[in-house]
């Protein structure tokens, strides 16, 4: 008897595990540059395209060609429920929740005691990341050969653009 109920309800929950679990992957907004036709065609500024993946930055660059010919770049990550098995779409960038700041502001980073304390970027997105409950910025810096670091609204303040000069009377 104990046997025969110890079955049910091992059965019973096997059957409630699939309608209980979720699936869910990291999404990545990955930069890639072809560094190889780069340093071929001799050029200073490379061609670069914007990708979305649920592949991490590495495994994309290894299936795609090697670090020696990609170089890529994590503009965003963030959460997505399901799968992507049969070719399903990538979940789209969270949209940021009400942002402090847009893309093309310029902004100065505040972060205390970081190497990147006092430049100034320009904004080129903006999305919100739930697991920490924070919109997050990438910022590109373009005095510093187009370094790109991503930052919380807290360590951003936009710069004040230079007031126009009144011509003299």
């Amino acid at each position: 008897m104990n046997r025969f109920v110890f079955m049910l309800l091992g059965i019973g929950l096997f059957g409630l595990i699939p309608k209980l679990a979720h699936a869910e992957y990291r999404a990545y907004e990955l930069e890639v540059t072809d560094l190889y036709e780069c340093r071929v065609s001799k050029r200073k500024d490379c061609k670069t395209q914007v990708v979305r993946t649920a592949q991490d930055p590495e495994m994309y660059a290894r299936t795609h060609g090697g670090s020696a010919r990609l170089g890529v770049i994590v503009l965003a990550h963030w959460m997505c429920r399901g799968d992507t098995s049969n070719y399903l779409e990538i979940c789209p960038r969270p949209p940021a929740k009400n942002p402090k700041f847009q893309p093309g502001d310029t902004v100065k980073v505040t972060l205390k005691k970081h190497i990147t304390e006092g430049w100034k970027g320009t904004v080129e997105l903006v999305y919100y990341q739930a697991m920490i409950q924070s919109n997050v910025y990438g910022i590109r810096f373009t005095d510093r050969r187009g370094v790109y670091a991503r930052y919380f609204e807290k360590d951003l303040t936009k710069e004040a653009e230079a007031p126009q000069s009144v011509p003299p009377q």
